[in-house]
């Protein structure tokens, strides 16, 4: 007869099942190593209770009966064990919900991390947040946090142009990360050990651009330095030179970068002689420097030279995958900036990534130092994220209003009948339907018929 148990204890440290209501079935003998409790306490028992007495934290059960899908996360036990654990949802033969299976892999060593990582090539958020800095740390100092496809794609992209000496310019909008993208590029490049200079074509005035981009020479003009000034761009010399905002440039200005480019001279203010500078050009813009050209506000010769290689970054709205990671490593480095102990509340993860964050990255990094340097407790609650957050369209703190007191079971119905209305109108089929909302097709194929179908 096959021993079912040990094939399971085989194949992971801990395996624990709840029914729907995280009530506990089963779990494996070596909980009480792991996690300090006798697996027998604990059946019948709703794991919450366990979880609120502090045995290990975080919680993955109550995610996967809420938001009915799978579930990665590092879970540190009361025995200071660090588990690896998938929750994953289980569904009867008629497609409902009807409990929890959690397998837990010991991850305690960091060895063990790196195996498990070398040996599954999708571990989830926090798991891959950790193991994202630990690369960009051998690569470089500058930190690459990302989980999507595309910025997998940007990344790799900008390590191969890392090794080549061709212009290249950085599009997206404001706050996406072009200027920390820049700075690793520069890291991974043979230049890494001359100087990156970042210069913010919209920061400096006018009147002042050319004399700090190209120096000066003694008695240039007046209130200038007796003994003159080097440029910013002969202070990068042998190294990068990031110019942000590039379509902030005056056109007088064009000019003589264009000349640093074809050149590879410098002519400081107040000077006839050329110097020779080495630098490599990276460039970068929200503008739509074509439209520029055409409109004679860029000159069409530097667009040319400047937009050899375009490399563009997503906005974080078209990623969203990537928030909690960000937000995780945020809280993680303002937890550690300012010496204080914060985590958020499970459900704050899901509000900050319904929101469309138009400020981006950027953004995204000042809402979690607020929250890190603001809260008066260790665990951040809803209710310390900025109300414009929770108003946005689609916010679950804001996606149910009760405008009158109704049974318990015609509320939860009328719910139901929303969420259903308003996938089917987003998504239009039943299998992204039961996607988007956590169930199996064959139970969103069902509420449909219920609450829509029948009526048209």
């Amino acid at each position: 007869m096959i021993d079912y148990e040990a094939i399971l204890g085989a194949l992971f440290d801990i395996v624990h099942v709840t029914d729907e209501k995280g009530r506990t079935l089963y779990c494996s003998g070596r909980y009480e190593e792991f996690f300090g409790i006798d697996p027998q306490e604990m059946i019948g028992k709703p794991i919450e209770e366990f979880y609120h007495l502090g045995y290990f934290s975080p919680t993955i059960t109550m995610r996967v009966i809420r938001d009915r899908k799978k579930v990665h996360t590092i879970q540190t036990t009361r025995n200071n064990r660090r588990l690896l654990v998938e929750g994953t949802p289980l569904w009867d033969a008629n497609g409902e919900f009807c409990g929890v299976v959690n397998t837990s892999l010991d991850i305690t060593d960091q060895e063990q991390l790196q195996q498990v990582q070398n040996e599954r090539k999708y571990v989830g958020g926090i798991l891959q947040s950790e193991m994202t800095k630990e690369n960009s740390r051998k690569k470089s100092k500058t930190n690459l946090v990302y989980r999507s496809q595309s910025m997998e794609q940007v990344t790799t992209m900008a390590e191969k142009l890392a090794q080549v000496e061709s212009s290249m310019i950085l599009l997206g909008e404001s706050g996406v990360g072009k200027g920390v993208l820049a700075k690793y590029i520069h890291e991974c490049s043979p230049r890494s050990g001359k100087p990156f200079i970042h210069i913010n074509c919209g920061a400096i005035p006018e009147t002042l651009l050319e004399s700090e981009l190209f120096g000066y020479e003694k008695g240039a003009f007046t209130g200038a330095d007796k003994d003159g000034k080097a440029g910013l761009i002969e202070k990068a010399n042998g190294g990068t030179l990031f110019l942000d905002e590039i379509g902030e440039m005056p056109l007088s200005l064009q000019v003589k970068l264009l000349n640093v480019l074809q050149e590879k001279t410098i002519t400081p203010v107040g000077s006839a002689v050329p110097r020779k500078v080495d630098v490599k050009l990276i460039t970068a813009t929200n503008q739509n420097l074509r439209q520029m050209v055409k409109e004679g506000r860029f000159r069409e010769d530097l667009y040319y030279r400047i937009h050899v290689v375009p490399l563009e970054i997503p906005p974080l709205r078209e990623r969203r995958e990537e928030i909690p990671v960000l937000v995780h490593y945020f809280l993680h480095v303002f937890s550690e900036k300012y010496c204080l102990d914060r985590r958020l509340a499970d459900v704050c993860y899901r509000i900050l990534a319904e929101y469309d964050w138009p400020g981006n990255v950027r953004e995204l990094e000042n809402v979690v130092e607020r929250l890190v340097v603001t809260s008066p407790d260790v665990l951040i609650t809803p209710s310390q994220i900025p109300r414009y957050i929770h108003g946005h369209e689609g916010s679950p703190s804001v996606g149910i209003k009760v405008e009158r007191v109704m049974q318990m079971q015609e509320a939860m119905e009328e719910v139901e009948r929303q969420l259903l209305e308003r996938a089917y109108e987003q998504h239009k089929t039943t299998t992204k339907v039961a996607e988007v909302l956590g169930i199996s097709q064959p139970s969103a194929s069902r509420k449909l018929r219920k609450w829509l179908f029948t009526r048209e």
